[in-house]
Protein backbone atom coordinates (compact mmCIF):
# COMPACT_ATOMS: atom_id res chain seq x y z
CA UNK A 1 0.00 0.00 0.00
CA UNK A 2 2.46 2.72 1.18
CA UNK A 3 5.78 3.24 -0.57
CA UNK A 4 8.84 3.16 1.70
CA UNK A 5 9.22 7.00 1.82
CA UNK A 6 5.48 7.43 2.40
CA UNK A 7 5.54 4.76 5.12
CA UNK A 8 8.23 6.70 7.01
CA UNK A 9 6.36 10.01 6.54
CA UNK A 10 3.01 8.48 7.54
CA UNK A 11 4.66 7.06 10.68
CA UNK A 12 6.05 10.52 11.54
CA UNK A 13 2.67 12.18 11.05
CA UNK A 14 0.85 9.48 13.03
CA UNK A 15 3.21 10.04 15.97
CA UNK A 16 2.81 13.83 15.82
CA UNK A 17 0.36 14.48 18.65
CA UNK A 18 -0.12 18.06 17.47
CA UNK A 19 -1.99 16.88 14.38
CA UNK A 20 -5.75 16.52 14.41
CA UNK A 21 -6.81 13.11 15.80
CA UNK A 22 -8.98 12.26 12.76
CA UNK A 23 -6.07 12.94 10.42
CA UNK A 24 -3.72 10.77 12.49
CA UNK A 25 -6.32 8.00 12.37
CA UNK A 26 -6.15 7.96 8.55
CA UNK A 27 -2.37 7.55 8.61
CA UNK A 28 -2.80 4.79 11.18
CA UNK A 29 -5.20 2.98 8.85
CA UNK A 30 -2.74 3.03 5.94
CA UNK A 31 0.09 1.86 8.17
CA UNK A 32 -2.02 -1.13 9.24
CA UNK A 33 -2.97 -1.93 5.62
CA UNK A 34 0.71 -1.78 4.63
CA UNK A 35 1.54 -4.24 7.41
CA UNK A 36 -0.89 -6.73 5.89
CA UNK A 37 -4.10 -6.15 7.82
CA UNK A 38 -7.29 -6.50 5.78
CA UNK A 39 -9.81 -3.70 5.34
CA UNK A 40 -12.16 -5.47 7.81
CA UNK A 41 -9.41 -6.01 10.41
CA UNK A 42 -8.27 -2.39 10.10
CA UNK A 43 -11.86 -1.16 10.44
CA UNK A 44 -12.35 -3.28 13.59
CA UNK A 45 -9.13 -1.95 15.16
CA UNK A 46 -10.02 1.70 14.48
CA UNK A 47 -13.77 1.34 15.19
CA UNK A 48 -14.88 2.54 11.74
CA UNK A 49 -16.58 0.77 8.83
CA UNK A 50 -14.85 -0.89 5.87
CA UNK A 51 -16.23 1.70 3.45
CA UNK A 52 -14.40 4.43 5.33
CA UNK A 53 -11.11 2.49 5.19
CA UNK A 54 -11.65 1.94 1.46
CA UNK A 55 -12.28 5.66 0.90
CA UNK A 56 -9.07 6.59 2.74
CA UNK A 57 -7.07 4.11 0.71
CA UNK A 58 -8.53 5.49 -2.51
CA UNK A 59 -7.68 9.07 -1.44
CA UNK A 60 -4.07 8.01 -0.91
CA UNK A 61 -3.89 6.28 -4.31
CA UNK A 62 -5.27 9.38 -6.06
CA UNK A 63 -3.55 12.18 -4.15
CA UNK A 64 -0.81 10.62 -2.04
CA UNK A 65 -0.43 11.34 1.67
CA UNK A 66 -1.76 14.87 1.23
CA UNK A 67 -5.08 13.31 0.26
CA UNK A 68 -5.44 12.25 3.91
CA UNK A 69 -5.02 15.75 5.34
CA UNK A 70 -7.98 17.58 6.84
CA UNK A 71 -9.59 19.90 4.32
CA UNK A 72 -9.41 23.40 5.89
CA UNK A 73 -12.92 24.09 4.60
CA UNK A 74 -14.44 21.28 6.69
CA UNK A 75 -16.50 22.36 9.65
CA UNK A 76 -20.06 22.79 8.41
CA UNK A 77 -22.67 21.49 10.84
CA UNK A 78 -23.67 17.84 10.61
CA UNK A 79 -25.42 16.86 7.40
CA UNK A 80 -24.56 20.02 5.48
CA UNK A 81 -22.12 20.61 2.67
CA UNK A 82 -19.02 22.70 3.26
CA UNK A 83 -17.94 25.90 1.50
CA UNK A 84 -16.55 25.31 -1.98
CA UNK A 85 -13.20 26.78 -3.00
CA UNK A 86 -14.79 29.70 -4.91
CA UNK A 87 -17.12 30.38 -1.96
CA UNK A 88 -14.17 30.42 0.43
CA UNK A 89 -12.45 33.02 -1.79
CA UNK A 90 -15.65 35.06 -1.84
CA UNK A 91 -15.89 34.89 1.96
CA UNK A 92 -12.36 36.23 2.28
CA UNK A 93 -13.20 39.22 0.06
CA UNK A 94 -16.42 39.91 1.97
CA UNK A 95 -14.57 39.96 5.30
CA UNK A 96 -11.94 42.36 3.94
CA UNK A 97 -14.32 44.71 2.12
CA UNK A 98 -17.19 44.84 4.61
CA UNK A 99 -17.30 45.66 8.31
CA UNK A 100 -18.86 43.80 11.19
CA UNK A 101 -22.04 45.67 12.29
CA UNK A 102 -21.16 48.59 14.53
CA UNK A 103 -17.49 48.71 13.53
CA UNK A 104 -15.24 50.05 10.79
CA UNK A 105 -13.67 48.14 7.90
CA UNK A 106 -10.37 46.67 9.10
CA UNK A 107 -11.31 46.64 12.79
CA UNK A 108 -11.76 42.87 12.91
CA UNK A 109 -14.51 40.25 13.15
CA UNK A 110 -15.77 38.01 15.92
CA UNK A 111 -16.44 34.31 15.22
CA UNK A 112 -20.10 34.94 16.03
CA UNK A 113 -20.36 37.64 13.37
CA UNK A 114 -18.51 35.47 10.82
CA UNK A 115 -20.93 32.59 11.39
CA UNK A 116 -23.88 34.96 10.89
CA UNK A 117 -22.33 36.25 7.65
CA UNK A 118 -21.80 32.71 6.32
CA UNK A 119 -25.41 31.78 7.08
CA UNK A 120 -26.76 34.96 5.45
CA UNK A 121 -24.62 34.88 2.29
CA UNK A 122 -24.11 31.14 1.70
CA UNK A 123 -27.09 29.59 3.50
CA UNK A 124 -24.72 27.40 5.55
CA UNK A 125 -24.46 27.04 9.31
CA UNK A 126 -20.97 26.61 10.74
CA UNK A 127 -19.94 25.68 14.27
CA UNK A 128 -17.45 27.90 16.13
CA UNK A 129 -14.72 25.32 15.58
CA UNK A 130 -15.59 25.05 11.88
CA UNK A 131 -15.54 28.84 11.48
CA UNK A 132 -12.11 29.01 13.10
CA UNK A 133 -10.85 26.42 10.59
CA UNK A 134 -12.14 28.60 7.77
CA UNK A 135 -10.30 31.63 9.12
CA UNK A 136 -7.03 29.68 9.34
CA UNK A 137 -7.58 28.53 5.74
CA UNK A 138 -7.91 32.21 4.77
CA UNK A 139 -4.63 32.96 6.60
CA UNK A 140 -6.40 35.05 9.24
CA UNK A 141 -5.41 35.00 12.92
CA UNK A 142 -6.96 36.07 16.21
CA UNK A 143 -5.17 39.30 17.18
CA UNK A 144 -5.34 41.99 19.81
CA UNK A 145 -6.27 45.39 18.36
CA UNK A 146 -4.27 48.57 18.75
CA UNK A 147 -5.36 52.18 18.76
CA UNK A 148 -5.66 54.17 15.55
CA UNK A 149 -4.87 57.81 16.28
CA UNK A 150 -7.27 59.53 13.88
CA UNK A 151 -5.95 63.00 14.70
CA UNK A 152 -2.52 62.30 13.26
CA UNK A 153 -1.26 64.77 10.67
CA UNK A 154 0.88 63.86 7.66
CA UNK A 155 2.13 67.44 7.57
CA UNK A 156 3.27 67.10 11.20
CA UNK A 157 5.00 63.81 10.43
CA UNK A 158 6.87 65.39 7.50
CA UNK A 159 7.83 68.37 9.69
CA UNK A 160 9.27 66.05 12.35
CA UNK A 161 11.21 63.94 9.84
CA UNK A 162 12.58 66.99 7.99
CA UNK A 163 13.61 68.79 11.19
CA UNK A 164 15.28 65.67 12.60
CA UNK A 165 17.19 64.95 9.39
CA UNK A 166 18.25 68.61 9.10
CA UNK A 167 19.58 68.80 12.67
CA UNK A 168 21.46 65.48 12.39
CA UNK A 169 23.03 66.54 9.10
CA UNK A 170 24.15 69.87 10.67
CA UNK A 171 25.77 68.00 13.57
CA UNK A 172 27.67 65.68 11.22
CA UNK A 173 28.91 68.65 9.19
CA UNK A 174 29.95 70.70 12.24
CA UNK A 175 31.46 67.75 14.13
CA UNK A 176 30.21 69.25 17.41
CA UNK A 177 29.93 67.21 20.57
CA UNK A 178 26.30 66.32 21.20
CA UNK A 179 24.13 64.27 23.56
CA UNK A 180 21.03 62.92 21.74
CA UNK A 181 18.10 62.20 24.07
CA UNK A 182 14.50 61.06 23.82
CA UNK A 183 12.40 62.29 26.73
CA UNK A 184 8.97 61.51 28.12
CA UNK A 185 6.83 61.46 31.26
CA UNK A 186 4.75 58.72 32.83
CA UNK A 187 2.68 57.99 35.91
CA UNK A 188 3.19 55.08 38.29
CA UNK A 189 0.14 54.57 40.48
CA UNK A 190 0.19 53.71 44.16
CA UNK A 191 -2.20 50.81 43.62
CA UNK A 192 -0.81 47.77 41.86
CA UNK A 193 -1.62 47.54 38.16
CA UNK A 194 -2.71 44.24 36.63
CA UNK A 195 -0.72 42.24 34.09
CA UNK A 196 -0.63 38.65 32.85
CA UNK A 197 0.99 36.14 35.20
CA UNK A 198 1.39 32.37 35.40
CA UNK A 199 -0.76 30.83 38.12
CA UNK A 200 -2.35 27.40 38.83
CA UNK A 201 -5.44 26.75 36.72
CA UNK A 202 -8.53 27.99 38.52
CA UNK A 203 -6.53 30.20 40.90
CA UNK A 204 -6.59 33.69 39.41
CA UNK A 205 -3.89 36.03 40.78
CA UNK A 206 -5.24 38.47 43.38
CA UNK A 207 -3.96 42.04 43.54
CA UNK A 208 -4.64 44.16 46.63
CA UNK A 209 -6.88 47.19 46.08
CA UNK A 210 -7.06 49.84 48.77
CA UNK A 211 -9.59 51.96 46.86
CA UNK A 212 -7.36 54.97 47.43
CA UNK A 213 -8.17 56.82 44.25
CA UNK A 214 -5.55 57.60 41.63
CA UNK A 215 -2.56 58.60 43.76
CA UNK A 216 0.57 58.39 41.63
CA UNK A 217 4.16 59.49 41.16
CA UNK A 218 4.98 61.44 38.01
CA UNK A 219 8.31 60.56 36.42
CA UNK A 220 10.28 62.59 33.90
CA UNK A 221 13.00 60.64 32.13
CA UNK A 222 15.29 60.61 29.10
CA UNK A 223 16.94 57.87 27.06
CA UNK A 224 20.38 58.36 25.53
CA UNK A 225 19.96 57.57 21.83
CA UNK A 226 23.58 56.54 21.46
CA UNK A 227 24.23 54.38 24.53
CA UNK A 228 20.70 53.31 25.48
CA UNK A 229 21.25 54.52 29.07
CA UNK A 230 18.64 56.20 31.28
CA UNK A 231 19.42 59.88 31.88
CA UNK A 232 18.13 62.10 34.72
CA UNK A 233 15.03 60.30 35.98
CA UNK A 234 13.08 62.89 37.96
CA UNK A 235 10.14 62.06 40.23
CA UNK A 236 7.63 64.76 41.15
CA UNK A 237 4.01 65.07 42.29
CA UNK A 238 2.77 66.83 39.16
CA UNK A 239 3.49 67.62 35.52
CA UNK A 240 3.45 71.29 34.57
CA UNK A 241 5.68 73.91 32.98
CA UNK A 242 7.61 74.48 36.21
CA UNK A 243 8.33 70.77 36.62
CA UNK A 244 9.40 70.54 32.97
CA UNK A 245 11.85 73.43 33.34
CA UNK A 246 13.24 71.89 36.53
CA UNK A 247 13.86 68.65 34.63
CA UNK A 248 15.46 70.46 31.67
CA UNK A 249 17.81 72.23 34.05
CA UNK A 250 18.86 68.85 35.42
CA UNK A 251 19.54 67.65 31.87
CA UNK A 252 21.88 70.60 31.29
CA UNK A 253 23.67 69.87 34.55
CA UNK A 254 23.99 66.14 33.75
CA UNK A 255 25.38 66.87 30.26
CA UNK A 256 27.72 69.85 30.88
CA UNK A 257 29.63 69.75 27.58
CA UNK A 258 28.48 70.13 24.01
CA UNK A 259 24.98 70.42 22.64
CA UNK A 260 21.92 68.48 23.73
CA UNK A 261 19.25 67.49 21.23
CA UNK A 262 16.07 66.39 22.98
CA UNK A 263 13.10 64.77 21.24
CA UNK A 264 9.90 65.07 23.28
CA UNK A 265 6.16 65.07 22.61
CA UNK A 266 3.87 68.08 22.34
CA UNK A 267 2.25 67.93 25.77
CA UNK A 268 1.02 71.37 26.92
CA UNK A 269 3.66 71.53 29.67
CA UNK A 270 6.35 71.03 26.97
CA UNK A 271 5.12 73.72 24.58
CA UNK A 272 3.90 76.40 26.97
CA UNK A 273 5.07 80.00 26.62
CA UNK A 274 7.02 79.65 29.87
CA UNK A 275 8.97 76.64 28.59
CA UNK A 276 9.55 78.28 25.17
CA UNK A 277 11.03 81.36 26.87
CA UNK A 278 13.33 79.16 28.97
CA UNK A 279 14.53 77.27 25.87
CA UNK A 280 15.17 80.57 24.09
CA UNK A 281 17.53 81.49 26.91
CA UNK A 282 19.32 78.11 26.89
CA UNK A 283 20.35 77.55 23.29
CA UNK A 284 22.69 74.68 24.15
CA UNK A 285 19.59 72.51 24.40
CA UNK A 286 17.69 71.99 21.14
CA UNK A 287 14.17 70.51 21.34
CA UNK A 288 12.48 68.65 18.48
CA UNK A 289 8.84 67.72 19.03
CA UNK A 290 7.46 64.38 17.94
CA UNK A 291 4.30 64.56 15.84
CA UNK A 292 1.11 64.54 17.90
CA UNK A 293 -0.52 61.14 18.52
CA UNK A 294 2.53 59.08 17.49
CA UNK A 295 3.78 57.39 20.69
CA UNK A 296 5.53 54.67 18.66
CA UNK A 297 7.99 57.29 17.34
CA UNK A 298 9.39 57.89 20.83
CA UNK A 299 11.84 55.16 21.95
CA UNK A 300 11.50 56.33 25.56
CA UNK A 301 7.89 55.09 25.61
CA UNK A 302 9.02 51.46 25.49
CA UNK A 303 11.22 51.83 28.58
CA UNK A 304 8.26 52.62 30.83
CA UNK A 305 7.06 49.04 30.37
CA UNK A 306 10.21 47.74 32.06
CA UNK A 307 9.77 50.15 34.98
CA UNK A 308 6.11 49.30 35.50
CA UNK A 309 6.75 45.57 35.29
CA UNK A 310 9.20 45.79 38.19
CA UNK A 311 7.56 48.54 40.26
CA UNK A 312 3.83 48.62 39.49
CA UNK A 313 2.44 45.39 38.01
CA UNK A 314 1.11 43.18 40.84
CA UNK A 315 2.93 45.30 43.44
CA UNK A 316 1.27 46.85 46.48
CA UNK A 317 2.73 49.99 48.08
CA UNK A 318 1.31 51.21 51.37
CA UNK A 319 2.45 54.82 50.92
CA UNK A 320 3.79 57.13 48.24
CA UNK A 321 7.09 57.11 50.13
CA UNK A 322 7.32 53.35 49.56
CA UNK A 323 6.45 53.83 45.88
CA UNK A 324 9.15 56.50 45.51
CA UNK A 325 11.67 54.20 47.18
CA UNK A 326 10.77 51.39 44.74
CA UNK A 327 11.20 53.73 41.76
CA UNK A 328 14.53 54.95 43.11
CA UNK A 329 15.66 51.35 43.60
CA UNK A 330 14.80 50.60 39.99
CA UNK A 331 17.02 53.43 38.75
CA UNK A 332 19.89 52.55 41.11
CA UNK A 333 20.56 49.57 38.84
CA UNK A 334 22.38 50.44 35.61
CA UNK A 335 19.82 50.27 32.79
CA UNK A 336 20.56 49.99 29.09
CA UNK A 337 18.10 49.62 26.24
CA UNK A 338 18.46 48.79 22.57
CA UNK A 339 17.77 51.93 20.56
CA UNK A 340 17.66 52.32 16.77
CA UNK A 341 16.14 55.80 16.50
CA UNK A 342 19.18 57.49 14.90
CA UNK A 343 19.78 54.55 12.55
CA UNK A 344 16.27 55.02 11.08
CA UNK A 345 17.48 58.38 9.78
CA UNK A 346 20.84 57.04 8.54
CA UNK A 347 23.05 58.15 11.46
CA UNK A 348 24.70 56.78 14.62
CA UNK A 349 26.35 58.24 17.74
CA UNK A 350 29.89 57.41 18.81
CA UNK A 351 32.49 59.15 20.99
CA UNK A 352 30.21 62.10 21.61
CA UNK A 353 29.46 62.87 17.95
CA UNK A 354 26.86 62.05 15.29
CA UNK A 355 28.14 60.09 12.26
CA UNK A 356 26.65 58.97 8.98
CA UNK A 357 25.96 55.27 8.70
CA UNK A 358 28.24 53.55 6.17
CA UNK A 359 26.49 53.22 2.83
CA UNK A 360 25.64 49.62 2.04
CA UNK A 361 26.74 48.40 -1.38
Amino acid sequence: MLSKPDYLEATRRFKNKKLNGHERQRYHALLLLTKGYSYRETADILFVDEETISRWAQSYQEKGLDGLKNDPRWGGEHGQRRLRANELDKLGKLLEQEAMPGTEVGSGWTIKAIRVLIEERFNLRYSQRGARKLMRALNWSYQRGRKLYVKRSQAEQRRFEFETAEVLAELVYSGEKVTPLAGDQSKVYLEGTIAKRWNPIGKQPLIADGARGKAAENIYGALHLGTGEEVVPFVIDWQDSGATICWLEQLLEACPRGKIVLWIDQAPHHTSEEVEEWLEAHRRLRVIHFPAYTPEENPKEATWKVLKEEVSHHHWHETKEELSKAIDGFYQTARKHTVSFLEKFGYFWRDGRIHLLPQSS
